[in-house]
């Protein structure tokens, strides 16, 4: 089982961007350690844990405790725990990352590169990305292979391209990234055309980075190579809406992903009483439905339509897609598929083992 923490909605930041609502809510530890006590009773034998906010570092001792905790747990009975948290990094400190370390908390940053301080603000309106100069050698002194999330806003695409490869320039090697969407970010006519411009870039640095013998993690790019490679398989791997990994809430419900968390249309139960199978199975059942307008589309196999988390962002609806989805993912398919078409024409050895050899070999693991 997976489970995402969402320890409080508060946050020391004030991004332009955010979709999430401020209030003053906090994941208790007793709450925290219901909730594992909660995996740990699914019979699975290993539960995934995300912490997550706001900011989940406003919590740090939660943080620490809950781990402590787990790890009790898998010397009494050997049940496996793994660990992520998401962070803004500006409450990054050597004492929280010798405990990451230690306890194999593996950390992704939000941070958007040269886009930084055009988003990325304190409440009273100053710039974050000095403070984070020093966080991020920190992280990558610990955690060499850390996530980094960068996010583009219309308003500042036309530094998306520079700000990857300045993220790439910093260290990180495995880069996320992700256009912000909803209501604080409207993605114009002009805006996509400079979007589209800036994957072009970003696609040839794809190429170059691989010829020179990089190895990174791209994946808006890798996602959807992989998609070309597995077809209709890839679909089903997805969005498994309510299956996959649910998301805890301050005050212990479930729902079934991030964007849902209050929403008591999808609420699962809760980690005091447990899932509600019949509130589970009609979260499961609404979360299967497709977007008709998607089901005769000949990308439909490598495209993201069926994210209910986007979807529900975007349009309201789990099983509506918007025009900005439509135009995304066909855009980002164009030019992966440019970068990918190049590197297996020249027979690249590196691009051909990482694409196809090691996720043949993943697939054939999964079937076991």
């Amino acid at each position: 089982m997976n489970m995402t923490f969402h320890l409080t909605d508060a946050c020391n930041m004030a991004c332009t961007y955010c979709f999430q609502t401020r209030s003053p809510h906090w994941m208790s530890e007793e709450t925290a350690q219901k909730a594992v006590d909660l995996s740990v009773g699914s019979d699975s034998g290993s539960t995934g844990i995300c912490f997550f906010g706001g900011e989940p570092l406003l919590l740090k001792g939660t943080v620490i405790n809950t781990v402590n905790y787990c790890r009790t747990i898998s010397r009494q009975n050997g049940h496996r725990f793994v660990f992520k948290l998401v962070t803004n990094g500006t409450l990054l400190d050597e004492d929280f990352m010798q405990f990451a370390d230690d306890k194999k908390i593996g950390l992704a940053i939000s941070h958007d590169g040269l886009m930084q301080d055009d988003c990325r603000i304190f409440p009273d309106g100053c710039g974050s990305s000095g403070l984070l100069e020093g966080k991020i050698m920190l992280l990558l002194s610990h955690q060499p292979d850390a996530i980094v999330m960068c996010t583009v806003h219309p308003a500042s695409v036309s530094k998306f391209a520079d700000s990857v490869e300045w993220l790439f320039a910093k260290g990180f090697r495995k880069i996320y990234t992700t256009p912000a969407v909803g209501e604080k970010a409207l993605w114009t006519d002009e805006s996509l055309q400079l979007l589209d411009e800036q994957y072009g870039r970003i696609s040839r640095l794809y190429i170059e980075w691989t010829v020179r013998g990089e190895r990174f993690s791209l994946p808006a790019f890798d996602t959807k190579i992989e998609a070309h490679i597995m077809g209709e398989e890839y679909r089903h791997r997805t969005c498994r809406f309510g299956q996959k990994q649910v998301s805890i809430a301050p005050d212990g419900s479930i729902y079934p992903c991030v964007q849902f968390v209050g929403e008591q249309e999808y609420l699962m139960g809760d980690v005091f009483s447990g899932f509600s199978d019949k509130k589970k199975e009609y979260v499961i059942t609404q979360g299967k439905r497709e977007p008709v307008i998607c089901t005769a589309c000949a990308v439909r196999t490598r495209c993201k339509y069926n994210c209910c988390c986007r979807n529900k962002q975007m349009t309201g609806q789990i099983d509506q897609v918007s025009p900005f989805t439509c135009a995304h993912e066909q855009m980002l398919i164009r030019y992966a598929d440019e970068a990918a078409n190049a590197l297996f024409r020249r027979r690249d050895m590196s691009f051909i083992k990482k694409q196809y050899e090691n996720r043949l070999r993943a697939a054939e693991w999964e079937s076991l």
